[in-house]
């Protein structure tokens, strides 16, 4: 092959996998490579299109803005592109970035300094101040239609402080503690994680049900105003303008002379960036003379007075010491790498996950192995690479048992998973400990006490072996556990009876059915009222009802056909739990109510409220209006809470909350 045939095919690969990564990131939001990876080979291609110019071919993915539009939604085509930034990475890189800023305006430029939020690039329009259109970047020529989903984000303004008409650019993102949360919750329910805060925020938003999207937690940044007459002369006056109209604006940034302050402010962020909750992997440096930035104008791609600072990728090498395996609530068998400590991301990470059995085979990992560490999904590190290179031969290899390690059951696979399950629910200790637990959590049955050390407590002395004998337990017997007394068994017991009453769809999310998480819960508990009839429907039923789908209906069916499980339900009903979904409608005791729920609720999540609210007859709104009926206020309300006091709507505090709902879920 001669030389300029490699080079062509070089070209060719490289296009076809960045491409490929592109379709990853920008439509199915799930990203196959890291940002170092991917613009590695972005600037390789770069740098061979450049000195072979004559086989750069005309569709190649460096001309392009960014990824295609996923199409599920209606498109927005942009008046002018909405375009992505080049990157520089080390002190060199940005030393010529700014020598051309330098011969560009005759003398050292002033810079706007700004973190780089790790989101999803938003088009918003306003027409009188008022929210009109809302899309996402898309491929930078024209993006997805989302403004049902930005009306339900409360970060975002429908009404800016002044009338203006204006076309601004924003990120919305999930907050880290926000992305916790939400992988947390998919965890329970046996839903996929998703892979990092800016693909769980591109799900999130474009979602074609708005409502999944309020519950997501969404926030936003905004720092472009694309489109308005007259533009504001400088960046700085951009970012203040955009905060006077009340939109919300990332408060550290900087305003830098010359280039010794962009080094300064980027050695300040190196560190710092990992106390914020957002994820962040560099900056956004600007000039700040906008006149100037608009008559340098831009590539194909990229502004030419603007430039993204990438700090290195956050990868740490460690060693693993061994390899350990939990059994999950669902039976689900996880492996999880024992490792020497490493610092990354700014805390010293201990354990890192390997998913699977099928990831350890792929991954050739050995105890003692050196490896590439990496945070993903920020549950737990992952281990990423082995480096085979530094093998000394003394490395052991690991073998995935075909017993549980808790209970020594056969486990079993699934043709269509990777993860290997223990079916034994109730006779694995494992198991049988994360189901209380899951049992008495704030979404399920709602036991305050019932916590990880109680039920510990609870099995050490043989007083539980399922959630039916909670309903049994007696305040002698709990007063004389170590650690408890009087006062704790007392209150446990009034969690326990105050239990009985939950609504149906809280005790079919307890029952631990897999892939139910609240949601199903809920849908299953509306449409069939009593467990009874949920108990003996056909699978063909169930999988209709909106929501459930035919792997969500044959779990359920499997698990009520099962005698074991649907005794363990029988003792439940015999305990005296409640059996049916309050109604809804014309009679509930919020109907005709608009309720705002804000700030952190102690009882109960904000989504299972906001379930409640719906289910007793009341609507749920996301700002508080003239036409909001009550504020529920948790704790840290924020500004709704001074809105709705303005306003002279009611307010009250959760437990007064609970009072007046309490009756209607009893109903």
């Amino acid at each position: 092959m001669s030389g300029e045939a490699e080079v062509r095919e070089r070209m060719r690969r490289l296009a076809d996998l960045i491409r490929d990564y592109d379709r990853r990131y920008y439509i199915q939001d799930n990203p196959a490579v890291s940002d170092a990876e991917y613009d590695a080979l972005v600037q390789e291609l770069m740098q061979l299109e450049a000195a072979y110019p004559a086989l750069a071919a005309p569709d190649s993915p460096t001309r392009r803005v960014g990824g295609r539009p996923a199409g599920d939604l209606k498109t927005v085509v942009f008046d002018e592109p909405v375009l992505s930034l080049a990157n520089v990475r080390s002190e060199e890189e940005l030393k010529e970035f700014h020598q051309r800023m330098v011969e560009a305006v005759g003398g050292e430029p002033d810079y706007v300094a700004e973190l780089k939020i790790d989101g999803l690039s938003v088009v918003i329009d306003y027409r009188d101040g008022r929210l009109w259109r809302a899309a996402t970047r898309g491929d930078g020529l024209q993006g997805e239609d989302v403004t049902a989903n930005v009306h339900v984000i409360d970060a975002i303004p429908a009404v800016l402080t002044e009338p203006v008409t204006v076309e601004i650019r924003g990120e919305i993102y999930l907050p880290k503690s926000g992305f916790a949360t939400l992988n947390a919750r998919r965890l329970a329910a046996g839903e996929a994680l998703f892979a990092n805060p800016r693909n769980a925020a591109a799900g999130s938003l474009r979602q074609l049900d708005p409502e999944v999207t309020r519950g997501r937690g969404l926030q936003a940044f905004f720092y472009e105003i694309r489109h308005q007459n007259p533009l504001p002369a400088t960046q700085d006056q951009t970012l203040e303008t955009l905060r006077r109209w009340g939109l919300p604006v990332e408060e550290h940034w900087a305003l830098c002379h010359g280039f010794a302050d962009l080094v300064a402010f980027i050695g300040v962020w190196e560190s710092r960036r990992h106390d914020l909750d957002f994820e962040t992997d560099g900056l956004v440096l600007k000039l700040n003379n906008l006149e100037m930035t608009r008559a340098l104008g831009h590539t194909q791609k990229s502004p030419r007075a603007q430039v993204a600072f990438k700090y290195p990728a956050e990868i740490a090498v460690t060693r693993v010491l061994g390899i350990a395996l939990s059994v999950g609530r669902t039976g689900a068998v996880t492996p999880t790498a024992d490792l020497e400590p490493v610092r990354l991301k700014g805390t010293t990470v201990t354990r890192a996950s390997l998913h699977n059995a099928n990831i350890i085979q792929a991954l050739d990992v050995r105890v003692g192995d050196s490896v590439e560490v990496r945070k993903a999904g920020e549950v737990i590190p992952e281990v990423v690479r082995v480096l085979t290179e530094l093998r000394t031969g003394r490395e052991v290899p690991f073998q995935f048992p075909r017993e549980c390690p808790e209970c020594g059951t056969p486990l079993v696979r699934d043709a269509e998973e990777a993860t290997w399950r223990c079916p034994n629910q109730w006779g694995c200790p494992a198991q049988r400990r994360e189901s209380l637990i899951h049992f008495g959590s704030r979404g399920a049955m709602d036991i305050g006490g019932l916590g990880e050390k109680t039920v510990d407590a609870l099995l050490a002395a043989g007083l539980v072996q399922e959630p039916a004998d909670l309903y049994r337990l007696d305040g002698d017997t709990l007063a004389a556990l170590p650690r408890f007394g009087d006062i704790a068994a007392r209150n446990l017991l009034t969690a326990i009876a105050e239990s009985r009453r939950r609504p149906l769809s809280r005790l079919i999310f307890a029952l631990n059915i897999r892939h139910v998480g609240e949601k199903a819960a809920l849908s299953l508990a509306r449409r069939f009222g009593r467990l009874e009839a949920l108990m003996n429907a056909p699978e063909e039923e169930l999988a209709e009802i909106p929501g459930v789908g035919p792997v969500l209906a044959q779990s359920v069916a499997e698990f009520f056909r099962d005698p074991t499980q649907r005794a363990r339900v029988q003792h439940l009903v015999e305990a005296g739990v409640n059996q049916e979904e309050p109604r809804t409608g014309a009679d509930g005791p919020l109907t005709g109510q608009t309720i705002v729920i804000t700030g952190t609720l102690e009882r109960m999540s904000r989504q299972a409220a906001e379930q409640l609210v719906v289910t007793l007859g009341g609507r749920v709104a996301s700002t508080v209006s003239s036409r909001t009926t009550l504020l529920v206020a948790g704790s840290a309300p924020g500004s709704k809470l001074a809105r709705a006091q303005e306003l002279g709507v009611p307010v009250i505090d959760e437990e007064e909350f609970w009072r007046r709902t309490a009756n209607g879920a009893k109903s």
